[in-house]
């Protein structure tokens, strides 16, 4: 039940044939009515290039923000400098004494995404911080812009930040940018939605776990606008909606498979749930719908993993937990693929996790918890619409990435799609960030605006000479 992660490796031979072909003139590069000559970046983790887990030195050197810069200096932009990281492995977090690096893929037959050991210690940035232009940070939030003491809270602004006592804002604006790149509010409710919507949707912006209040993320998000813009040009971006990406759809609601020997074996030991259900409905607790939806029996085949729902009908009185088999409706975390299979207790075999045992609240979102979040983002992105002007333009990724989602893209022959698995996938193996050859795309969505905003002619990057997911190694 562990090996979630089957992947298809395609091999593709493209046959070349000669043919004569007019190419078309190349149009010279040009800001049109901008001015690239320092571009300065803010936002949170995609923009500062944040991969597989980890911010290292690949994946910031591919950000969309660099990369954007970098094509905008054949248009006369200036230097673009990034905070770097000078870590080729980056930090994925602790296990013991021990640093985690970036996300990799172990095991060839049956890989998984597993941290790279050692990584490598958060470490302070040794360069120039009066002359930097990309301000993405990691976990930034709307509210974190102004926050004075992030610099302790954040280690990722704080090893770059320019007092103790700085803001992300204030650094930004000091920088001086003559454009602008600003993509920020995907925090302000992907926090809530990677923790399985366990913590509060009226958040005031401060904790992680939350969604943040509209009324908050507003008055957070135009000051912000003021303060860096400032009758400056630049373009911003909303959010797209979080159930797509594969955090939310690389492990399958039906996870749990059996032969009918083992589901005669399991199913015995919900018959008193089962019963209790029954009784429930008699006693006018529940309706036979929700009976239905509880129930829980295994058949030969796969079936749904049990799952803790506190969403249902509190019917501790009569002994019964809020537990159900999930559905089609219901998106279970990346995450959940660690903890699958295994048991709660390992001195009882019967406590498989998504069998015996529930799965645990945080690692799913129900259908109700996935129409608040898109109820919420949808809010977030008519507060960032409101923010558009003939100088500050709206990349609109949200309906750019529900199409390709739903449909993927092809790029000089080359298929893409939001997936984490090779050799398409445009996501890195977090489930959340992109890899380069994901960055890439999104890079050329920001050219693409600009380009048609503003008269320019910035060179689009080739999304194919970027690197997609590593193939697994051994064990």
């Amino acid at each position: 039940m562990r090996k979630i992660f089957n992947i298809l490796f395609a091999l593709t031979l493209v046959v070349a044939s000669s043919c004569t072909y007019t190419f078309p003139e190349v149009e010279s590069p040009s800001a049109g009515n901008a001015d690239f000559t320092k571009v300065v970046a803010v936002g949170n983790s995609l923009t500062a290039g944040f991969m597989n887990g980890a911010l290292y030195d690949d994946g910031q050197s591919n950000s969309y923000a660099n990369l954007v810069a970098m094509q905008m200096q054949q248009a006369g932009g200036g230097a673009f400098n990034q905070p770097d990281i000078n870590a080729p492995n980056g930090y994925f977090g602790m296990a013991g004494n021990v640093v985690l690096g970036r996300l990799h893929l172990v095991g060839i037959d049956n890989p998984a995404p597993s941290p790279i050991v050692p990584g490598d210690p958060i470490t302070a940035y040794s360069g120039d911080r009066s002359a930097l232009n990309n301000f993405g940070v990691p976990g930034m939030r709307i509210v974190d812009l102004t926050y004075n003491a992030y610099s302790s809270a954040n280690p990722y602004y704080g090893r770059f930040a320019s007092a103790a006592t700085a803001t992300v804002l204030g650094d930004a604006a000091a920088a001086n940018g003559s454009f602008i790149l600003f993509w920020l509010g995907s925090n302000d409710v992907l926090g809530y939605a990677t923790k399985g919507a366990t913590g509060s949707d009226s958040g005031d912006g401060t904790n992680p776990a939350d969604m943040t209040q509209v009324a908050v993320f507003s008055a957070a998000y135009a000051n912000a606008i003021s303060t860096l813009f400032n009758g400056k040009k630049g373009i911003i971006a909303n959010i797209p909606n979080v159930q797509d990406i594969p955090y939310f759809t690389t492990v399958a609601w039906n996870s749990i498979p059996m032969d009918q020997a083992t589901a005669d074996q399991t199913n015995p030991s919900y018959a008193p749930y089962n019963g209790g259900l029954d009784q429930a409905v008699l006693g006018g607790l529940i309706t036979q719908d929700e009976a239905d939806l509880r129930y829980i029996e295994f058949a030969a085949g796969n079936n749904g993993i049990v799952i803790d729902d506190g969403q249902l009908t509190d019917l501790t009185g009569l002994g019964l937990p809020s537990i159900r088999m999930a559905n089609s409706n219901d998106l279970i975390t990346l995450t959940a693929g660690a903890v699958l299979g295994t048991l709660s207790d390992p001195n009882d075999p019967t406590s498989v996790i998504g069998v015996g045992d529930p799965l645990g609240e945080e690692y799913t979102l129900t259908l109700a918890d996935q129409e608040a979040i898109a109820d919420r983002i949808a809010d977030f992105n008519a507060v960032i619409a409101a923010q558009a002007s003939d100088d500050i333009v709206l990349l609109d990724i949200n309906t750019t990435f529900a199409d390709f989602a739903q449909n993927g893209t092809s790029i000089n022959g080359a298929g893409m799609d939001a997936t984490i698995l090779p050799p398409f996938g445009a996501f890195s193996l977090d489930g959340i960030h992109p890899n380069a050859r994901g960055y890439a795309y999104v890079a050329n969505l920001f050219i693409d605006k600009i380009n048609e905003s503003f008269g320019s002619s910035i060179p689009t990057v080739n999304p194919n000479n970027y690197s997609g997911n590593e193939l697994p190694v051994p064990q």
